[in-house]
């Protein structure tokens, strides 16, 4: 049987430098919502979400604490989230067509927003955020750090991952430094893990206390 692969060819395309990137994020994820998951298992040996949740759980212990999650996309961090117990979290997506998979996986709320622009939530809103796979190829850059803290009050928790692909060309590294010497957070741990097995890319897992 022939393979499915127009998802992962059109992430392929993406450049955060071309105007028409966002209509060009909003179609791969319509296109792809369908087959994400399947692909994540069977192409990319995706591992970023239950070692994020993982990493998360160690810095957030109360399970009921308000948390959102940027960029959820089908919901498989909220999978984990609520195998581990969470019982208070959203989701917040580019893509309705991702989060209409979302709906059962344990959210309270998921509604549409994009981490490249203002997202619709009031500052310090949340007392922790994770956002797993939007810091990658074509998606997300760095200065959009400073969006994912406006959301979590002072002393939450900042759970994040950069494809190491980018961490240092799109100046991730310098950027997580200079948040901190900024006295905007205090990392807490920054360690590079499995990524996607099946592609042999590692990534970096950042968590963060918001200052």
């Amino acid at each position: 049987m022939k393979k499915n692969t127009q998802g992962l060819k059109l992430y392929d395309s993406l450049d955060l430098s071309e105007s028409e990137n966002k209509k060009k994020l909003l179609d791969i994820y319509q296109k792809w919502a369908a087959l994400y998951d399947k692909d994540n298992d069977d192409e990319l040996g995706t591992v970023s979400q239950p070692n994020s949740v993982q990493t998360f759980q160690r810095y957030v212990k109360d399970k009921s604490k308000y948390i959102i999650d940027v960029g959820c996309g089908t919901g498989l961090v909220g999978l984990q989230l609520k195998k581990l117990g969470y019982k208070n979290f959203d989701g917040v997506d580019i893509s309705q067509e991702m989060i209409d998979i979302a709906i059962d996986r344990g959210y309270e709320s998921l509604f549409l927003g994009n981490l490249n622009e203002t997202l619709p939530i009031e500052s310090n809103q949340y007392e922790a955020a994770i956002c797993v796979g939007v810091f990658t190829h074509g998606h997300v850059g760095p200065s959009r750090l400073e969006e994912l803290t406006r959301i979590v009050k002072p002393g939450g928790i900042l759970c994040f991952t950069v494809n190491e692909d980018v961490y240092e060309s799109y100046g991730f590294d310098e950027a997580i430094k200079s948040q901190e010497l900024a006295g905007v957070w205090k990392v807490l741990e920054l360690s590079k893990k499995d990524y996607m097995m099946k592609k042999n890319v590692k990534g970096l897992y950042c968590i963060a206390e918001v200052i």
